[in-house]
């Protein structure tokens, strides 16, 4: 017998990874990918697993959004937000 609730399998970070990659179409796609899935594998401490696999849909669903087909500048603008360095006032 099966428990009807179930479980997901378990997955790595690094197969989601791929996964989410094989759902890139675009490169500026696969390049989000790895900083996506990084920033939400350290929020995962933080967060409730509903609110993590939240997370993890809301980046499939930006990747298969073909509408949504970011540019080299938006990539250079987030990771110089992501920068660990403290601003200066």
């Amino acid at each position: 017998m099966t428990d009807i609730e179930g479980r997901l399998p378990d997955i790595s970070w690094r197969q989601l990874q791929t996964v989410l990659l094989a759902l890139a179409d675009s490169p500026m796609k696969q390049m989000m990918v790895q900083h996506l899935v990084e920033g939400t594998r350290k929020q995962a401490t933080f967060l409730t697993p509903e609110s993590t696999f939240r997370e993890i849909l809301h980046i499939g669903a930006a990747l298969l959004d073909s509408g949504f087909q970011p540019a080299e500048s938006d990539m250079n603008t987030s990771a110089a937000s992501c920068s660990s360095s403290p601003s200066r006032p």
